[in-house]
């Protein structure tokens, strides 16, 4: 019987969001193909959300303690790990697991690669960590970007163009599984609280900067003046909570925004929507966008990271090539006025998904590359 191959996601997360849900999915299908797949996470407590995800994914997961901006302990435990697994590859993910697995596969015949997820460059501090691991992955045997954007600004920051290859994101589709019904959406509509003649437009993802949800609102203040039907669910939770309770009482749109906090049954929140929104400042491909598509909902976004890779040329949504929140509002109000649009351009999204962006094709892709890289 064969050695099965080795390979360890080095990340550091308290939750589970896009990257580490892409994480976790990768490791359980690649452990039913025979590999031997691991995650290790460093935080500075071992009782998080991420831990009691992977395991109940199957996934086998450790957390290495650190309590310091710099933890060269760390390093020397994943040094350890890697030596003692005898691992073929690593995969990390973000600017301080580059680091340190950096420093500790070195001289070491493991595989190290990655992935550019995104970068948030929300301040000096950020931004210096970003051009730190910029320079970092000219040492990695392959950097991956989730992308077009994100290959562009790597090559222009210095990394070889050969060791960049672009990696769209996946969401798993089953054919066989059930659509929901008339009933389940009626049943997600009440449980935030919609009426039967409500447009609901969604915005899923942390309230942290940024996601704009500034500009949501922003853009909700215009609408709702027009068409008082539109209630735009905000899906998520964060930092940038008060600030946007304070915002929604100033633009005097309290009845038409609901705070839905943090789901963890999704389906229900898409089955709530009509439209989703995404106005983020930084994104690599976010997951929502996917996930929306495949349920067939229209979206409409600004012109970042990824989306433009997947909704062209109106497969699934409208591009909104410049922050201006009244062409962002004239959009969006065509929208709600239009189902027959949504409808038409729903259809088109789910197609897109299944032909171009399921999590199989992104897994085969992965596994090409892992392959090639340690010769197996």
């Amino acid at each position: 019987m064969p050695t099965p191959l080795k390979l360890i996601h080095v990340i550091s997360a308290n939750d589970v969001f896009g990257p580490e849900k892409t994480t976790i999915n990768e490791c359980r299908a690649l452990i039913k193909e025979g590999w031997d797949c691991q995650i290790i996470n460093f935080w500075d407590t071992d009782d998080i959300p991420i831990r009691a995800k992977a395991e109940a994914a199957g996934v086998p997961y450790r957390c290495i303690i650190s309590h310091k901006r710099f933890d060269y302990g760390v390093v020397a435990e994943l040094k350890k790990t890697f030596e003692e697994t005898g691992c073929d590859l690593v995969h990390s993910h973000g600017y301080k697991s580059d680091l340190y697995c950096h420093l500790a596969a070195r001289r070491l015949p493991t595989k190290t690669v990655t992935t550019i997820h995104g970068w948030t460059s929300e301040n000096l501090k950020v931004r210096l960590y970003e051009k730190m691991q910029a320079f970092i992955w000219r040492f990695y045997d392959r950097v991956f970007a989730v992308s077009r954007q994100y290959r562009d600004i790597a090559i222009k920051k210095g990394v070889p163009h050969n060791k960049l290859h672009i990696l769209y994101n996946g969401i798993i589709y089953d054919p066989k599984a059930p659509r929901s019904s008339t009933e389940d959406k009626q049943q997600a509509r009440k449980k935030f609280g919609l009426k039967e003649d409500d447009i609901s437009i969604g915005i899923v993802g942390r309230l942290s900067i940024e996601k704009a949800h500034d500009f949501y609102l922003e853009v909700a203040a215009l609408v709702v003046k027009e068409q008082p039907q539109a209630k735009f669910l905000i899906i998520g939770d964060g930092l940038q909570y008060e600030p946007l309770k304070k915002q929604v009482q100033q633009l005097g749109i309290t009845d038409n925004v609901i705070f839905a906090g943090h789901v963890d049954d999704m389906q229900s929140a898409y089955d709530a929507m009509e439209i989703e929104a995404i106005c983020s400042h930084r994104e690599g491909l976010p997951n929502a966008l996917l996930e929306a598509m495949l349920n067939e909902i229209p979206v409409i976004s600004v012109a970042v990271g990824g989306v433009p890779d997947v909704v062209e040329d109106e497969q699934g949504g409208i591009i909104i090539n410049n922050r201006d929140p009244k062409k962002f509002a004239r959009k969006l109000k065509h929208l709600i006025e239009s189902a027959e649009l949504r409808q038409q351009l729903g259809v088109k999204g789910r197609n897109q998904i299944k032909q171009n962006f399921t999590f199989q094709r992104r897994l085969e892709l992965v596994t090409q590359h892992y392959r090639e890289l340690i010769g197996a």
